[in-house]
């Protein structure tokens, strides 16, 4: 029995990914719940004008309803990861019904993205049994991160002021959310900072 619960740890250890790859200065900005119409447009155009480049941990209904926004996202230069088909608690569901948000998930992202595996991050960040079996046998990580702003409870200021406590450094995965003002009303403050301490903003290839 130990040995099994090693063997599980091991294996869960391996597929849930909370840093991006450590490289000089590099760290990575994922965003959940979207795309949104209304404030996905102006981030994209925010991270243009400081040369970075993000994670989109994509809703996908609402990419679905929106494959424009999804094409702008990938024309721009960043990547994009499954956050189920419509957000729900996961861990009320049942496992089928689980892995049928995940893989209707993905049926939707391939159709946008084609050639690439998209990574999976659970909504609200609730790691179920059912996600890291479908994870595992679908041979890709499931993302999590290792900052996690807040920007879904708290308002722009106390981000900047909760990030400016804790600065990322190499490898971080940093958590927003663009579906409110927030996030981007954060960053207008936080990323000519990061810049000017030497840092930069990759994709997760993972995630695309």
């Amino acid at each position: 029995m130990r040995l099994l619960w090693r063997l599980a740890s091991r294996l869960t250890a391996n597929l849930i990914m909370t840093h991006g790859p450590v490289q000089p200065g590099a760290v990575y900005l994922s965003f959940d719940d979207g795309p949104d119409p209304k404030y996905t447009e102006r981030l994209i155009a925010l991270l243009a004008e400081h040369n970075a480049k993000a994670s989109f941990f994509l809703i996908a209904e609402l990419a679905a309803a929106a494959p424009d926004l999804v094409a702008r996202i990938l024309s721009s230069g960043h990547s994009i990861g499954n956050h189920s088909m419509s957000h729900p608690a996961m861990y009320r569901l049942g496992f089928t019904a689980q892995w049928q948000q995940i893989d209707q998930g993905d049926t939707v992202l391939q159709g946008l993205d084609p050639g690439h595996q998209h990574a999976f991050r659970p909504p609200n960040g609730r790691i179920t049994w059912a996600a890291l079996l479908n994870t595992l046998l679908r041979r890709r990580p499931m993302v999590m991160w290792s900052i996690d702003s807040l920007d879904y409870k708290l308002d722009a200021e106390a981000v900047v002021k909760r990030l400016r406590s804790r600065p990322p450094t190499g490898g971080d995965i940093i958590l927003f959310h663009d579906d409110g003002e927030c996030a981007l009303l954060a960053l207008q403050v936080l990323l000519p900072e990061w810049k000017l301490a030497g840092l930069r903003f990759l994709p997760l290839e993972c995630a695309g």
